[in-house]
């Protein structure tokens, strides 16, 4: 009979990924509350914002773009419909180019075209405006043209309880995967991080590939498996531990 992993492995385990999650939104509370300030300081002034006003956010965009410690692919605030008084549906989103340059993303918005870009029906977007919660959806292809698999991390922004956008992250998945597999690694039986839908993240063992659907292979252990919930509404992900030695596995 195989040991059984102690709980408090898996819960530590489950514990130093929520960090990693954690620090993610930490980036984007800051960046979400200058948003707030600016709202609140014009709406003193009696005036509406512009795009104009989104330009003082760079600085912060582009430090965050820079630290080792989240290592963000993009990242910036994405503004609910009619909420600037020169832009209908606008970003100030940046992210690394060409070269690793930090540049800014050029998007679509207009209604009439083919190439509009319609970001209100996206999850990252859609899931913070309707639940009020972070969320972190993928990973899925991404925007930049470089066909990186994305992991997308949002919060809302409220001004006074009323949703006026997200300040969100795209990091690539390569680049969060090792962080979810150091601390998988440290686990003696087969384990995996899986998202919202039930799909494969990272796992310690080669039986499993990014987007696999975790429950239809775990067959007759799904009982037998324990599952921790990796920071409830926020990412919606979880740590799946099942009850084979990852030794084994790899053997």
């Amino acid at each position: 009979m195989l040991p059984e992993l102690p709980a408090d492995e898996l819960q530590q385990c489950a514990a130093r990924i929520d960090a990693s999650i954690r620090n993610v939104f930490q980036r984007l509370d800051e960046m979400a509350a200058e948003v707030v300030t600016t709202w609140e300081r014009l709406q003193a002034q009696g005036r509406r914002p512009s795009s104009r006003d989104l330009s003082a956010l760079r600085p912060r965009i582009q430090g965050n773009l820079r630290r080792e410690d989240c290592r963000m692919h993009g990242t910036g605030v994405v503004l609910e419909p009619g909420e600037l008084a020169d832009q209908d549906m606008f970003l100030e989103w940046w992210y690394h180019g060409e070269g690793d340059k930090i540049v800014p993303l050029r998007l679509n918005f207009n209604r009439h075209s083919e190439r509009f870009y319609n970001y209100l029906n996206m999850p990252w977007y859609a899931q913070p405006r309707s639940s009020g919660q972070p969320s972190v959806e993928g990973p899925f292809v991404d925007l930049y043209g470089t066909d990186l698999y994305i992991l997308a991390f949002s919060i809302p922004i409220l001004v006074r309880g009323r949703f006026v956008g997200v300040a969100a992250a795209d990091i690539a998945l390569q680049e969060f995967e090792p962080v979810l597999l150091r601390n998988l690694m440290r686990l003696g039986n087969e384990a995996l991080v899986v998202n919202g839908e039930g799909r494969v993240v990272a796992a310690n063992t080669a039986n499993w590939f990014v987007g696999d659907m975790a429950r239809q292979g775990l067959g007759r252990d799904e009982g037998q498996a324990r599952v921790l919930a990796l920071l409830g509404s926020s990412s919606h992900w979880s740590v799946i531990e099942r009850p084979v030695s990852r030794m084994a596995v790899a053997g």
